[in-house]
């Protein structure tokens, strides 16, 4: 199995190798055909003046004394085959193709032999001055045989820079392929041993070497988070286990002791005794009772009968029970629900009620005599929300992130208080399932607000809240 690294550097190097061949292939070929427009333009060039001087020759002697002559063309013209042909393209005289082969020497760097390059030729018509066909000029040659020693000599310079070019990419794009495939392999190693150090139970362990890229950096944090969560869920698991042992040990314990001392003779078997033992085991079923409660909210998912709910009327419900435990407290106990008087929630009845004695319930466990609790709604964007605010003790800031878990309590603000623990993490399974959102802010020693809010399905109409249009339909008819 190749490693991610290599991968990178692989698809890398190979993406930099394609590109550079590309790249040289498309540049020889450029330059190439950029040696063919200069040659053909030579070739036009000479074979005008090729033309030029065989019409001066012919109006001196018609070509009839013209060896010295032709020694000069060649001379001149340097690595052509120069004949002269007739109007019917017969030869008078001149050098042909094997004259033309002896006459150059032959060379191999970096330029085939001539002997084994295409000859061409090209026959230019020659006329005298009074306009007359007198004959034709073949002109013949080896391409690359009439490229000059420093034509040569850049082509040759110009394949050497291609090359050293090439070269120097190729090592440049290495180079890049190691940095790319570091970054991104370098951080993905790192989260790699992190998630098995929190898989072997070391969950301290956290990748703190942060990333420029952005799917690396969110998969850090992400993992990051999870560390943490799994960290505080160990953490709630040691104190669930200690709370339940404690829980469960009490009322056993006090059972036991009782117990043993009856039998002892020490306390009277009497209905006093029996009341006190009895009251333990209540206490005691009431704890496997909202473990069953917990069980109950969190697969009432599939069991929620979900119908249109008038908010006002399930919190009202509510309300009204607690007004006697506020009076006998002397606690100042307010609901504001005007402007939700008419919406409508899809919602299960009695999961709803659940929530709001939970909640309430706690509002009054946690708050003092001569105390306050207000319970007011507010509605915006299609949302409704309930807000129950309380001047009791508080939740401390280190307690807050935990208060939705299982039988988390602070043991500053409420370990003293009686519960399980339980409370808040069903309601929050209600509002869950309710798809709606749940909030608390508190301040140890100043109190507690619980922000709830609900998707609104309707808003029933008052009787009077009746349109003008709609009344001024009802007019219609009506005479004056």
């Amino acid at each position: 199995m190749i490693t991610m690294r290599k991968q990178v550097f692989g698809i890398l190097l190979s993406l930099g190798i394609l590109i550079i061949f590309s790249i040289s292939y498309a540049v020889n070929i450029s330059i190439q055909k950029q040696f063919e427009i200069y040659t053909e333009a030579n070739i036009t060039r000479a074979g005008d003046a090729i033309v030029g001087v065989l019409q001066d020759l012919y109006e001196v002697d018609q070509w009839q004394h013209n060896v010295g002559q032709e020694l000069i063309i060649e001379t001149y013209m340097g690595n052509f085959a120069i004949a002269v042909l007739d109007p019917d393209k017969k030869l008078i005289w001149g050098t042909t193709k094997q004259g033309l082969l002896n006459s150059i020497p032959q060379i191999s760097n970096g330029v085939l032999p001539y002997n084994v390059l295409p000859y061409r030729f090209n026959d230019r018509p020659i006329y005298s001055k009074s306009g007359v066909l007198v004959g034709y000029a073949r002109i013949g040659y080896h391409t690359s045989a009439i490229l000059s020693s420093n034509d040569l000599m850049f082509q040759t310079h110009v394949n050497r820079t291609i090359l050293w070019s090439g070269a120097i990419i190729l090592g440049f794009v290495s180079l890049l392929g190691l940095y790319i495939s570091r970054l991104f392999t370098h951080h993905i190693y790192g989260i790699s041993k992190t998630s098995m150090d929190l898989a072997d139970g070391k969950l301290s362990a956290r990748y703190h070497c942060k990333s420029k890229i952005k799917e690396i950096e969110t998969l850090r944090y992400s993992m990051n988070y999870l560390a943490q969560k799994l960290e505080n869920q160990d953490t709630i698991r040691k104190k669930l286990i200690s709370d339940v042992s404690h829980e469960i040990r009490t009322p056993l314990h006090i059972l036991q002791s009782n117990l043993e001392a009856m039998i002892d003779g020490f306390y009277p078997i009497d209905e006093e005794q029996m009341q006190f033992l009895y009251k333990e085991v209540v206490r005691f079923g009431k704890l496997l009772s909202n473990l069953d409660r917990l069980e109950d909210a969190e697969e009432a998912g599939n069991n929620m009968d979900m119908k249109p709910l008038n908010l006002n009327e399930s919190i009202k419900d509510v309300f009204d029970a607690f007004k006697i435990i506020a009076k006998e407290r002397k606690i100042k106990y307010q609901l504001s629900d005007n402007v939700s008087q008419y919406v409508m929630i899809l919602a299960d009845k009695d999961a709803i009620k659940q929530l709001w004695m939970n909640l309430l319930s706690n509002a009054f466990k946690f708050t003092d005599k001569k105390g306050e609790i207000t319970v007011t709604t507010m509605t915006k964007n299609k949302e409704c929300s309930i807000i129950i605010e309380d001047t009791g003790i508080g939740v401390a800031k280190e307690d807050l992130p935990y208060i939705f878990e299982r039988m988390y309590r602070g043991d500053k603000s409420r370990g003293k208080s009686e519960g399980s623990g339980l409370g808040l993490t069903i309601v929050k399974r209600i509002v869950e399932l309710h798809k709606g959102k749940i909030d608390i802010e508190s301040t140890e020693g100043v109190g507690t607000k619980v922000i709830v809010a609900f998707r609104i399905q309707d808003i029933t109409s008052s009787p009077n809240n009746i349109g003008t249009k709609v009344k001024a339909y009802m007019k219609l008819g009506v005479k004056n």
